[in-house]
């Protein structure tokens, strides 16, 4: 017994040392770099092949509509520990290797990154970066790594290439922010107790939207992209505005500066497109917004339009959730909500008008299919059986969808804008507080000219917010400066509070 303890001594002991040795091994294996990753070519089938739309990135990398490419690919993330290592250090394919380029806010909430071949990146990456480098940005304080990834994920948007802009024809000024008073659920920051009371808000008021000349985009507004500016440019023509007011005043008001402190004639050097710091995303890693334009010409860089208004805009739905938090709803209120949902569901299968209304038929449809133009020369075709297939369809799924709280209602889908002559008065003629066209409590949609009042709403619907205001579509004024598409708010009104909405 006694010549037995030795040995189961000596046996820890041994058992420690190599359980010290292991350890050393796993340390070392966990802090050398490890080896360089290769995607195996069998894994790369018909099936993950992905469609992308045309973008200020494909048209910098010269990548054809309908040809495979290998020049990006999105990778989705399953492991954390292995995508670390493919973001620090890449990976191979078939003896390229390829670098962690962007993802965009919806990429990163479904796990996906774009990854570009490191050859191409590197031949385009000033015009990608317009001119700037991630060196240069860190030595200037760094960027929130999210932000930096979603404005570099602007190139990524699906866009028309913009002939018409002229980057020596715009500058950059300062957003529009005034103090709004009104009723507020207050909430302490540090006990969380809501008060209401009557305070001012500063409100930036041109958060997101920047002004164009109507000629330019023929009197529509839209959303644009340069290399990280992005946002809505809304069609005014603040070059009459200037003129009306230089002659009245006999005093030149075209005099404004931009946003490094540069002055610019607006008329003299024809501005076209004017932009807000809110626009400019990377605007503090420039010197100047002359070092920028010279940069986006010296690069090759471009502009790019999405979401361009339509000539035709056709009526909404509403979703559940409007309806949900219309908590005091009558029977008779629902019907009448939902009236036209009932007639198409009565109608979409004897009435002309509504069945090839159902199938897109229309003449307001600016993307018609050949069928679909087919059935507008030719309506006879609905007694096809094909069509009368797709009516039943189509008739199930309309009923299943207003089931689900989805009707059809006199509603349309506009952008937003904030009251552009107000935004004149403050940036040309240098009033802090300007009146504007509209009072608090008023919007223009010339759309709406019977309504005198509308219910604006946006999603997604956070609370309760039913921002119901009065529409003042025959005002003169507002006709003469405001468009005919779109939705316009007063700068005295609190509506961006109440449906946290920017432009």
């Amino acid at each position: 017994m006694k010549e037995e303890i030795p040995e189961i001594y000596e046996r820890i002991e041994q058992s420690k040392i190599e359980e010290r040795r292991e350890k050393q091994r796993l340390r070392e294996a966990f802090t050398s770099p490890p080896p360089l990753r290769h995607l195996r070519p069998e894994f790369l089938k018909p099936s993950n092949i992905i469609s992308i739309f045309e973008s200020s990135l494909t048209r910098t990398l010269q990548l054809n509509t309908n040809e495979l490419t290998d020049a990006i690919m999105i990778i989705r993330i399953y492991y954390y520990d292995v995508f670390r290592d493919m973001v620090l250090n890449g990976f191979d394919y078939n003896g390229v290797h390829y670098r962690a380029y962007t993802a965009s806010a919806g990429q990163i909430r479904c796990k996906k990154m774009v990854f570009i071949r490191e050859d191409v990146y590197l031949q385009h990456e000033k015009t990608i970066m317009c001119g700037l480098s991630l060196d240069h940005i860190n030595e200037l304080g760094g960027c929130n790594t999210n932000k930096f990834l979603a404005y570099l994920a602007l190139g990524n948007s699906a866009t028309d290439l913009w002939p018409d802009f002229d980057i020596d024809k715009s500058i950059v000024v300062e957003d529009m922010e005034t103090a709004v008073h009104g009723m507020v659920d207050y909430i302490d920051d540090k006990t969380y107790q809501i008060t209401r009371q009557e305070m001012d808000i500063d409100i930036a008021h041109t958060d997101g939207c920047g002004m164009v000349l109507p000629r330019l985009t023929g009197g529509k507004n839209t959303m644009i992209r340069l290399p990280w500016v992005k946002g809505l440019i809304a069609a005014f023509p603040f070059d009459e505005f200037i003129r009306e007011k230089s002659k009245a005043d006999g005093w030149n008001y075209g005099l404004v500066k931009d946003i490094y402190g540069q002055v610019h004639d607006v008329l003299a050097e024809g501005i076209e497109v004017i932009f807000c710091k809110s626009q400019f995303k990377l605007w503090k890693y420039y010197e100047s917004w002359e070092q920028y334009k010279q940069y986006y010409k010296e690069y090759g860089c471009t502009a790019g339009i999405c979401n361009w208004e339509e000539d035709y805009i056709d009526n909404a739905s509403i979703g559940y959730q409007m309806l949900q938090t219309l908590t005091d709803l009558t029977d008779d209120e629902l019907l009448k909500l939902s009236a036209q949902t009932r007639y198409q569901l009565e109608h979409i299968c004897n009435d002309r008008r509504t069945m090839l209304k159902a199938l897109g038929a229309t003449k307001g449809n600016p993307h018609k299919s050949p069928a679909q133009e087919c059935l507008l020369l030719y309506p006879e075709l609905l007694q096809d059986k094909y069509y009368r297939e797709s009516l039943r369809g189509l008739k199930q799924s309309m009923e299943k969808w207003a089931w689900g709280g989805k009707l059809s209602i006199y509603g349309k889908y506009l952008f937003l804008i904030p009251d552009l002559y107000a935004f004149c008065e403050f940036l040309f003629l240098g009033d802090k507080n300007p009146k504007g066209l509209l009072q608090d409590g008023e919007v223009y949609a010339a759309l709406f000219p019977a309504a005198e009042k509308l219910d604006c709403l946006r999603s997604p619907h956070l609370y309760r917010e039913h921002a119901v205001r009065h529409n003042v579509a025959g005002n003169e004024q507002c006709k003469r400066w405001f468009g005919e598409r779109g939705i316009y708010t007063s700068c005295h009104d609190l509506i961006s509070k109440i449906l946290m909405f920017d432009k």
